[in-house]
């Protein structure tokens, strides 16, 4: 969550790394030493954000924001092991449309047994460039921001096909998921809302076709977050039975 999203050239920017499904709050702060690849990446290359620090539920940093064009802002974690008691762990799988699971798990007579998972977390921020935007962040987008539909080579990563900053609330933008840089199939997307002074809303945009693709429609003005979940069977299975990746996509919309 970049403060603010849109930002003049040469501005100093901060960045929040935020953790749960509290949109646009964070729930619970992220495990600082598990963070890996805090950066900005645009065309003039990657920049770090530094001072990354604990403050209340979040993780902070700043970085400067070179410009002309627009960038992202990329965070990850290492992966990491949880268990749940098997209700726990097929309501999470529900929500996040992973029926391939339930369904392995309730024809290798597993749906009764603890999962044992190993789970990484890969989040992008979309920042556009105005030479008008100040701390607010007002005055529109402009410059460049083609940088915004590049792939950055995350593990998992959402990647629209249009800067959302070039659109109007309503019109679709058109993504891709990506998994090791190919197409990832049959992922359900969630999108995640917010206005100013308005509580969250969530709806399930729809799942990615065989090509990873989706179309999401953009109705309103304010912050946006997509996310989906992909899970495998581990290929350690000493560490886990199971490995899933988590990818977020955060933006304004103006």
């Amino acid at each position: 969550m970049p403060d603010p999203f849109v930002v003049a050239p040469g501005a100093r920017i901060s960045v929040g790394v935020f953790n749960g499904d509290s949109f646009p709050e964070s729930e619970v702060s992220p495990v600082l030493e598990r963070l890996r690849d805090v950066r900005l990446i645009s065309a003039a290359g990657s920049v770090d954000v530094d001072g990354l620090r604990v403050v209340g539920k979040e993780i902070r940093g700043e970085t400067h924001f070179a410009g002309p064009s627009g960038a992202v802002a990329t965070a990850r974690t290492i992966p990491h092991f949880i268990s749940l008691q098997p209700k726990q762990f097929k309501s999470y799988l529900a929500g996040e449309g992973l029926d391939a699971v339930i369904s392995w798990r309730e024809k290798h007579q597993e749906e009764h047994v603890p999962s044992r998972e190993r789970y990484s977390k890969y989040a992008k921020a979309l920042i556009a460039v105005s030479s008008s935007a100040g701390r607010s962040g007002a005055g529109g987008s402009a410059g460049d921001n083609s940088v915004h539909s590049r792939p950055t080579g995350m593990t998992l990563e959402i990647v629209p096909d249009a800067s959302p900053y070039d659109l109007r609330a309503g019109d679709p933008l058109p993504i891709r998921v990506l998994y090791r840089g190919k197409p990832a199939a049959g992922l359900q997307i969630q999108a995640a809302w917010a206005g100013a002074g308005v509580a969250r809303q969530i709806s399930i945009a729809g799942r990615t076709d065989a090509n990873g693709a989706l179309t999401v429609r953009l109705g309103r003005p304010g912050k946006w977050r997509l996310h989906t979940v992909l899970m495998e069977r581990c290929a350690d299975p000493k560490a886990a039975d199971w490995e899933s990746y988590w990818a977020s996509l955060t933006f304004e919309m103006r």
